[in-house]
């Protein structure tokens, strides 16, 4: 053998050695079936399909569930380069776990930036193998490349009973980079008819109904979510519809909450179903919707150990009140989403819902200190209180009694147990009061006994009385109500409210102080980067003027109000705090939804805002006209306002530049390499979500509406928006 012959060999050899090392760290053939077998695709072994989840650019989440009659299940993951599997990746045996409701989360590390790759799951099956659907994710690009053009859609409230995900169908013709759901994956209750249908063909049915909350009483009484069986059930079955498992086996979902996950307009570990008139604060209740939300969904964050083949187990120990569902995923080195968490760390609504209509918020000695602060003078602040009668004074000592037996009666009368009945109206009765409150109670006293147990009535106007700021001002007019609290709020009162919370160090963070001092880590270390904020409430001012002469509304509704304050109206100072810090980090692009209606918004020349509308659940116009009907004493006032309710909306704040109440959809976002975005809105009209139309794609696209957003950046990081043609 001469030298070339040699040196040749020598080579070969290497180039060998290199080839079998490769070959051992990335198998390119299953060890478990022969490379050229498929094994049988069985939706019914793998009835919730799978999904990816928080793609970042070395790993993604992985997620399916095997159910079983009994025990723990095998599982075997291949991830691959290809779709025939012939290039495989990984190949890990796990354990569908009966604990965990045989839900899979796997965290596959490792993986190429920017690559797609396909993923699927085997169980045993008699002598055989079947799999999964398969389906695809994809990485985040290198932290320090430069983003390519990035598609996604976002979307939120996906109502299951009686409706369907049409509005969904669309975006199975497009390539997306992930999908982003703003919450309200699930609704925690069942057969609610302020916002749910019975109709539409399909519906759930608790298996643990004596786990479940009833809510309400009669006609008006419902189900809600409350033991662990429960929300897992949901969660199972809304994961059974076809046309949301196809979106989710074609790219990588990123998902934060809103209140279904748990219960309606919560906060903490707080419910409201009950408007206050009895605690519904339950821990227990909030670690289930959690737990199975974890179990069934792709987030990727610590919720509990992972194992060395990258299963991770949900410990109830880490989630409320220690967890953190709050994050940020950076695409590249020009793109962050910084995804927030509203309900598990925000207070209380400002207004109580228990709220007593006649109590003060702020009485005049609160007020004269504070109107300063808050750059107010007084003369002109007082010509926008009311008067009050300070009942602990002795002047007023005769009107306690028929004060304590009337607010007795009308708060048993309101479903409030007789013991603390007495002990709220024995407090009421020594506190401060609105006048015209005090003179109402008293006046409906007087009506209901004889003529010798009549209470003297309080003078209507004197300049002796003092001026405050009761709850009535707000638009509080009931004992128990979401109505004055929640919805349809006072706008000028509740401005003064929030700002004299402010000024008294009595307004606590509406993110909580934890997610709050990350939010502004984050900012501060934004250097540069297009900035995508996802929160599951809207940001956009919804202000209804009912002063309109045309509406005809009812005199003491002729005023301006907030729609809904649960969202972030409720706390407004700091939301245009938030915008203001935004801004400094060079603006932003917030995605929200929650309010089932799409608005686009310009909150500043440099941070703008796309509202989502309902996937399926019941549009903002649907439900305020069945609220406007049950009240026949409005309802035609009612019927006018919502006639003319996206009219009212836009003009409500000069930064909206787009409203629509009526139609369901999604959004979808395209931004190219150099940061010019489009923004759409795909709408189908709502009753087009009644029925499924999930093989009538051309029947969706023909009655479907594109409204559509252009901005680029600008001069100074400027966003205007434009309407695209």
């Amino acid at each position: 053998m001469n030298a070339s012959d040699s040196s040749a060999l020598r080579a070969s050899r290497r180039t060998f050695l290199k080839l079998t090392l490769a070959a051992a760290s990335l198998p390119f053939a299953s060890r478990w079936f022969p490379a050229q077998a498929t094994p049988t695709v069985s939706r019914t072994a793998f009835p919730q399909s799978l999904a990816s989840g928080d793609p970042r650019p070395d790993r993604v989440l992985l997620w399916t569930r095997v159910p079983a009659s009994v025990g723990d299940v095998a599982v075997r993951l291949q991830v691959a380069d290809d779709a025939a599997f012939s290039q495989l990746r990984i190949e890990r045996e796990l354990t569908a776990q009966a604990a965990h409701d045989h839900c899979l989360r796997v965290r596959v590390a490792g993986l190429l930036p920017g690559r797609r790759y396909h993923y699927r799951f085997l169980r045993r099956e008699g002598d055989g193998w079947v799999s999964s659907p398969v389906g695809m994710t994809r990485t985040a690009p290198a932290a320090d490349a430069p983003t390519p053009a990035l598609r996604f859609a976002f979307m939120s409230c996906q109502d299951y009973g009686g409706r369907w995900y049409n509005s969904l169908v669309p975006l199975l013709q497009e390539d997306l980079d992930f999908i982003l759901h703003l919450g309200d994956f699930i609704y925690e209750s069942i057969g609610d008819s302020s916002f749910q249908r019975a109709d539409g063909g399909r519906g759930i049915t608790f298996d643990d109904v004596p786990g479940a909350l009833r809510v309400g009483a009669g006609d008006q009484a419902y189900l809600a979510a409350s033991s662990l069986d429960n929300y897992r059930q949901l969660h199972r079955e809304y994961r059974t519809d076809p046309v949301l498992q196809a979106l989710l086996e074609r790219a990588p979902l990123v998902a934060i909450w809103d209140d279904h996950e748990f219960s309606d307009d919560c906060w903490q570990d707080h419910a409201t179903y009950e408007d206050g008139r009895r605690p519904e604060g339950d821990a227990r209740r909030r670690r289930h919707a959690e737990r199975a939300y974890f179990e069934y969904m792709p987030v990727d964050i610590d919720v509990g150990d992972v194992d060395d083949r990258g299963a991770q187990r949900v410990d109830e120990a880490r989630l409320y009140p220690h967890g953190a569902l709050w994050r940020r995923l950076d695409y590249g080195r020009d793109v962050r989403l910084l995804l927030l968490d509203y309900r598990s760390q925000r207070p209380d609504h400002p207004i109580p819902e228990d709220a007593f209509p006649g109590a003060l918020a702020y009485d005049e000695p609160a007020l004269r200190r504070l109107a300063p602060i808050i750059g107010v003078d007084w003369t002109a602040l007082s010509a926008a209180l009311m008067p009050y009668a300070d009942l602990g004074d002795e002047t007023w000592a005769s009107l306690r009694t028929p004060l304590r037996r009337a607010l007795t009666r009308g708060y048993t009368d309101a479903g409030v147990d007789k013991r603390e009945a007495a002990r709220r109206a024995t407090a009421l009765s020594t506190q401060p009061m609105a006048v015209y409150v005090l003179r109402d109670v008293l006046r409906r006293y007087n009506d209901a006994v004889p003529g010798f147990m009549k209470a003297e009535m309080p003078p209507e106007a004197s300049d002796g009385y003092l001026r405050g700021l009761p709850w009535l001002a707000l638009g509080k007019s009931a004992l128990f109500s979401h109505l004055g609290s929640r919805y349809m709020v006072v706008k000028d009162s509740y401005d003064l409210l929030l700002a004299l919370r402010q000024a008294d160090g009595a307004l606590p963070p509406a993110l909580g102080e934890r997610q709050q001092a990350w939010l502004a880590d984050q900012l501060a270390d934004n250097d540069g980067r297009s900035l995508f904020v996802a929160s599951s409430v809207s940001m956009t001012p919804m202000v209804l003027d009912l002063s309109d002469p045309a509406l005809d509304a009812p005199p003491l509704l002729r005023r301006t109000f907030y729609l809904n304050v649960d969202q972030w109206d409720g706390f407004g100072v700091q939301r245009d705090a938030l915008v203001a810090a935004l801004d400094r980090a060079g603006g932003a692009v917030v995605l929200s939804g929650d309010i089932h209606a799409s608005f686009a918004t310009q909150h500043s020349d440099r941070t703008v805002e796309f509202t989502a509308p309902a996937i399926s659940s019941s549009t903002l116009s649907d439900i305020m006209g069945d609220a406007a009907k049950a009240d026949a004493a409005t309802a035609e006032a009612g019927t006018r306002l919502v006639a003319a309710l996206d009219v009212l909306l836009g003009k409500g704040d000069a930064r909206i530049r787009h409203v629509q109440t009526t139609r369901h959809g999604v959004g979808l976002i395209q931004r190219d390499a150099a940061g010019d975005t489009a923004v759409d809105f795909l709408l189908l009209p709502a009753d087009l979500c009644a029925a499924p139309l999930y093989d009538q794609a051309a029947r969706i696209a023909e009655a479907g509406t594109r409204v559509s957003f252009t901005f680029a950046p600008g001069r100074e990081g400027e966003r205007p928006l434009r309407s695209a043609v």
